[in-house]
């Protein structure tokens, strides 16, 4: 575990160009996350229903398989270009739609790749960051918000990246042993429902701890941290020799 003594610090200005910029984006880009979150809600929505809903296999197969498409014609994009991606995207449709009734059987797979992969790839972005010789993401957010820390808020944000690294492991052991032992529909009604609220406990539980920990620090909300994280990226993407 990095030392508090080893934490790598940004600068307090790294921040300061992305609210400016934000600043003077258009509402609509500045306020794009209520749009993402809002289809979040709606596609989760139409994933728990269609599993829920007999007769609806083929409409749950299509709800599924539809963030692999995307996936796939993005990258196909990027190697390719935009003619061949929309081929390969056209093609995968037509097989999928030609097998629709032997997948459709099986159309849970679809929905537990989803869950367990992307709960893997952010418990392993968490994990990664507490290699040693890398700053813990939690500090480097807090760092992006608050400016340099101090040793005890420093160590603190390690533990915290701990935490979510070990919570994410547990949404994926949870969620693979509810995909092979339960039905469905009960294992959608963790991945659905239960795995946001969990999501949400655990940042009201930080909230609340954070704030008995540290009662004479200023604190921040939930947009802030999001804010703190693009403002993380933005400086990345700016200085790549940036300490990760």
């Amino acid at each position: 575990m990095p030392s508090s003594q080893s934490v790598d610090r940004l600068s307090p200005p790294a921040a300061a160009p992305l609210s400016a910029a934000d600043a003077a984006a258009p509402w609509w880009r500045r306020h794009a996350w209520i749009g993402a979150v809002a289809a979040f809600v709606v596609y989760e929505s139409a994933l728990h229903r269609a599993a829920h809903q007999p007769g609806a296999e083929v409409a749950a197969l299509w709800l599924g398989a539809a963030p692999f498409l995307l996936i796939g014609f993005v990258a196909c994009r990027r190697l390719a270009g935009a003619v061949p991606a929309l081929l390969a995207l056209l093609a995968a449709c037509a097989a999928l739609w030609l097998w629709r009734a032997p997948l459709s059987g099986h159309f849970g797979w679809t929905y537990y790749l989803q869950h367990a992969g992307a709960n893997a790839a952010l418990g392993a972005m968490f994990a990664l960051s507490l290699r040693r010789g890398r700053t813990p993401l939690c500090t480097q957010i807090a760092t992006a918000i608050h400016g340099p820390l101090s040793a005890a808020h420093a160590r603190y944000t390690v533990r915290v990246t701990q935490a979510w690294t070990l919570f994410f492991a547990a949404m994926v052991g949870v969620s693979t042993l509810l995909f092979v032992l339960a039905p469905v529909a009960a294992w959608s009604s963790f991945a659905n429902l239960a795995t946001p609220l969990l999501i949400a406990l655990m940042f009201a539980g930080e909230a609340v701890y954070r704030r008995i920990a540290f009662p004479g620090m200023r604190h921040r909300g939930l947009l802030d941290a999001v804010h703190g994280y693009r403002a993380l990226m933005t400086v990345r993407a700016a200085r790549p020799g940036l300490p990760r």
